[in-house]
């Protein structure tokens, strides 16, 4: 039978004191070798950072930690004391200071830089002893937890996004009940970080309140879960992953007792799903949703079009223009939420048809940048294409980035770069008017995308920037 759901206020009142919450690596010996934490480690140290935050003026501490178990610590330590968590999508402390705005400290397990000029306190809360004696008696909760995660779009600008511990608890509470019967037994690692939503419920928050135990450590390349697999045989594990990875995956891998893979943060090809079902020997359970929504669906794609379906209790629909209307109980307030991604609507379930904010205006006409990249993606010289638009000038045209194939690579040698550019074109003209075929080319191996396997725009305008040589 499957322990309850706890909440975070009822988690560390818990009687199991001896109950594993998470592995660290054991800093005492050179061999690899993970040392179990249980629930009377985190309720000591948890108590520890509290007596230091109840001793500070600051109310809103932005956490910066590499690994989760320390950042699980501070989480909770903020929400005993009401004080505000800020989640700054990554961990360099020199980037904080374009969110000065919204914080007053900073938590964080790395090492401090000498001389760093920041207009706040930074407080390391790892190996801290300056608490002499017994733990100190932790408080009661009597405030709810309340996160501010930071996205960008394609502007690159930070976008603040409120989330409070009502919202939080609703989607682990959903997410539990469709999944706990593979959670019972594993133990959970991540290839993704805990700064975002996505890794925040799936890689600390749900394991912590379900009492299943998570690697502290994050997994940076597949070779870690090859080795990992083989320093713990017989194990079972869960993984919490993302396009980006699964995509790059050897197919020589292969490890044993996967019980359950997830894929979340970007369209998950098919081809990279099939493969990791292969290699894995589970079909990765692909989430669908953002910061602002949080989970809206999910699917394990057996074939290229399988639908997605509503995680229980959401209701899809869609507005006039065919864009995701969504009803949640993770949202702030009963009101429905208008996405800006296209859907179809089915009897099983909806399918996606890109975003409605991919359209751009050239020459008085409207182009949907998703379309020239289906149709880029459609020919035999390309392997992945990103479309954005760039100004040059008074007048706005489209790039295209692109990872050729090896016929292309083949196409591009032989023609050189301008008349291969020519022909890329003249193969598009059937499907798309003048205005949508793409101006200018970059060619790269690999598209760039971050932990949670976005594109960063701002990178990629950058290849613009460096003229051909």
């Amino acid at each position: 039978m499957s322990r309850p759901l706890l909440t975070l206020s009822q988690l560390l009142s818990q009687p199991q004191s001896d109950r594993a919450i998470a592995w660290v690596a054991d800093r005492t010996t050179t061999r690899r070798a993970e040392c179990p934490l249980t629930l009377a480690d985190l309720r000591r140290d948890v108590a520890r950072v509290v007596t230091r935050l109840q001793g500070q003026p600051v109310r809103r501490w932005a956490l910066c930690y590499q690994e989760s178990y320390p950042f699980a610590v501070a989480l909770l330590a903020c929400g005993y004391v009401g004080c505000q968590v800020v989640l700054p999508g990554h961990n360099r402390l020199a980037q904080l200071a374009e969110l000065a705005e919204h914080l007053d400290g900073v938590l964080t397990d790395l090492p401090l830089e000498p001389g760093l000029n920041l207009p706040w306190p930074v407080c390391s809360t790892v190996g801290d002893e300056t608490i002499e004696g017994e733990t100190p008696a932790l408080p009661e909760w009597t405030t709810e937890l309340s996160c501010v995660l930071f996205t960008s779009g394609s502007t690159g600008q930070p976008k603040a996004i409120p989330k409070s511990q009502r919202q939080l608890e609703a989607e682990l509470a959903i997410q539990w009940s469709l999944w706990r019967s593979q959670w019972q037994g594993g133990r959970i690692l991540a290839t993704v970080s805990h700064q975002h939503i996505y890794g925040l419920l799936f890689r600390v928050l749900l394991p912590l309140c379900a009492g299943v135990p998570f690697a502290s450590q994050n997994l940076e390349f597949p070779e870690q879960i090859c080795q990992w697999v083989a320093d713990h045989p017989g194990e079972s594990w869960l993984l919490v992953s993302s396009p980006a990875f699964l995509a790059r995956l050897d197919p020589k891998l292969a490890v044993a007792g996967c019980r359950l893979l997830y894929s979340s943060g970007g369209p998950l090809p098919h081809a990279a799903a099939l493969q990791s079902q292969q290699l894995f020997g589970s079909l990765p359970v692909e989430i669908y949703g953002s910061s602002e929504t949080g989970g809206i669906a999910w699917r394990q794609a057996s074939q290229v079009d399988t639908p997605w379906q509503p995680l229980p209790g959401l209701e899809v629909s869609q507005d006039e223009q065919g864009c995701l209307r969504l009803s949640s109980p993770f949202l702030a307030d009963a009101q429905p939420w208008l996405t800006t991604d296209k859907i179809a609507l089915h009897a099983d379930g909806f399918t996606l048809l890109g975003r409605q904010d991919r359209i751009v205006k050239l020459a008085e006409k409207r182009v949907s940048l998703d379309e020239v990249e289906r149709r880029l993606r459609a020919l035999d010289w390309v392997a992945e294409a990103v479309v954005l638009p760039l100004e040059q000038g008074a007048r706005q045209s489209l790039a295209a980035v692109l990872v050729l194939s090896a016929e292309g690579e083949r196409q591009w040698q032989r023609l050189g770069g301008g008349h291969f550019m020519l022909d890329l074109r003249q193969q598009l003209r059937p499907w798309l008017e003048p205005v949508a075929l793409p101006r200018r080319v970059r060619c790269v191996t690999t598209l760039p995308r971050n932990s949670q396997g976005k594109l960063p725009y701002l990178e990629l305008k950058e290849l613009f920037d460096v003229p051909l040589s």
